[in-house]
């Protein structure tokens, strides 16, 4: 088994603990045994758990970060489709995400205070595809609008609430649906060539 394999089965292991139990109250003799193997073993991969859990955030936030780049180079659909289905999949994945895992909460707390650098580089990916699909619309004449930055900034705060796992409980998923399209009409008047 190669390095690779076995860091992966590492993270495939712990995402489950993580989800089952949370990211405090895991250790990472519990992350061996269920591993099969030794602490010792997984500390030739790893660090500490920190290291484990920025690994597995990191790993999970590409794989959303891959579903909005397709979105945002789907040459089949209009700038304001893809707004829109930018803003749905944000809040799909977070809330399905946050439903099958609810203790994974913790694990994105732990990375915001422990390791902000793994949540500001998603932020920022994130804000750069969202500012490339902004772009795409202005050049292709659907949307208006003076400053590229400050209205890509304004956008993902105003669909902040879409991605934030803390705000998942608040809401269902009927009801963030009907948030989803109020906010996404807003903000299409707003940027939408008339």
């Amino acid at each position: 088994m190669t390095d690779i394999d076995t860091r992966s089965r590492i993270l495939a292991a712990t995402e489950i603990r993580f989800s089952q139990y949370g990211y405090t109250k895991t250790t990472m003799a519990e992350i061996a045994r269920d591993c099969g193997m030794s602490a010792a073993n997984i500390y030739r991969h790893f660090n500490n758990k920190l290291d484990i859990g920025a690994a597995l955030a990191q790993q999970c936030l590409f794989e959303k970060e891959l579903e909005l780049k397709c979105i945002v180079t789907d040459e089949s659909t209009t700038s304001a489709i893809k707004l829109q289905k930018f803003i749905q999949y944000l809040l799909h994945y977070t809330y399905n995400y946050f439903d099958e895992s609810p203790r994974i909460s913790e694990l994105i707390d732990a990375m915001t205070i422990q390791r902000p650098e793994v949540i500001k580089a998603h932020r920022y990916s994130s804000l750069v595809l969202l500012r490339q699909l902004l772009e795409q619309g202005r050049n292709n004449g659907e949307f208006s609008f003076e400053n590229i930055d400050e209205t890509s900034e304004a956008i993902n705060v105003a669909i902040t609430a879409f991605y934030l796992p803390s705000v998942m409980p608040m809401f269902s998923l009927e009801e963030f649906e009907h948030k989803a399209k109020i906010v996404f009409e807003l903000l299409l008047r707003s940027i939408a060539v008339r």
